[in-house]
């Protein structure tokens, strides 16, 4: 995908774009931001294909660059299995390493009301066998419903990362002067910008999400990426596939 601000998204442009806020905006946690707050950047990776690529990111903030940040897990997603053992030891060690662990919520169209039973009963399940609490949700591809970002919607004792402290949903074009600038690799694409682009001295609220299966070591185009991805999830199916049954035909394993 082609775009004003497409790039190479490998782990050296990462780091460049977490060291650059680093130098103008605090980076905090959700918890830590409150009506009182006038100066923030929160970070948010939500988990859409490779837990695998999430962890290496955790593995990256935490050990390279020293940030904590906010990764949602989707509980029904068709190319992971959040449930797996495999990937419930990765979440927690991601977790182990400082981050925080949400929910990537993406319920049908339904109203606020069910919405809400939707949101407590998939952080129930995530939290029976992630075995820690999860205090925090983001939507998934809120386009496709956008009164779930309007809405902002409020659960007692959940964070809602598009919540009205961390994001401001306009309608129609984006005026210069948000109060909370939001900025996402959606697609491969930064859309609302590119970090490295942004003016500072105009932003003092900043929320940026980035999604790990778009980054690797060396970086790629947006079909070079899901190409490598697709050969990644292609492998770990075949190994699963392996070590469930002996009977597996060994030919399609080359």
């Amino acid at each position: 995908m082609q775009g004003p601000y497409m790039e190479l998204v490998n782990k050296l442009s990462f780091k460049n774009i977490i060291n650059l806020i680093k130098v103008y905006l605090p980076i905090v946690d959700f918890a830590d931001v409150n009506g009182d707050t006038t100066s923030f950047c929160v970070l948010r990776h939500d988990i859409e294909f490779s837990v695998d690529r999430a962890l290496k990111m955790a593995r990256i903030e935490a050990d390279e660059l020293g940030v904590v940040s906010t990764y949602t897990v989707q509980l029904r997603n068709n190319t992971y299995n959040a449930l797996s053992e495999k990937n419930i030891k990765a979440v927690q060690e991601i977790r182990d390493l400082g981050h925080k662990i949400g929910l990537h919520q993406n319920p049908p169209s339904l109203g606020p009301e069910q919405i809400t039973k939707n949101i407590l009963k998939d952080v129930e399940v995530l939290e029976h066998y992630y075995g820690f609490k999860i205090d925090r949700f983001a939507f998934h591809r809120p386009n496709v419903n956008p009164q779930l970002l309007s809405w902002y919607v409020k659960i007692e004792d959940l964070i809602n990362c598009n919540g009205e402290l961390f994001f401001e949903y306009i309608e129609g074009p984006l005026p210069e002067d948000l109060n909370v600038t939001y900025l996402s690799d959606s697609n491969h694409l930064w859309k609302f910008g590119h970090p490295l682009k942004l003016n500072f001295n105009k932003v003092k609220k900043l929320h940026v999400l980035m999604h790990p299966y778009s980054w690797s070591e060396y970086g790629y185009s947006n079909y070079g990426n899901f190409v490598s991805l697709t050969r990644e999830r292609n492998e770990e199916l075949l190994d699963s596939m392996n070590s469930e049954t002996s009977t597996f035909p060994q030919e399609l394993l080359n």
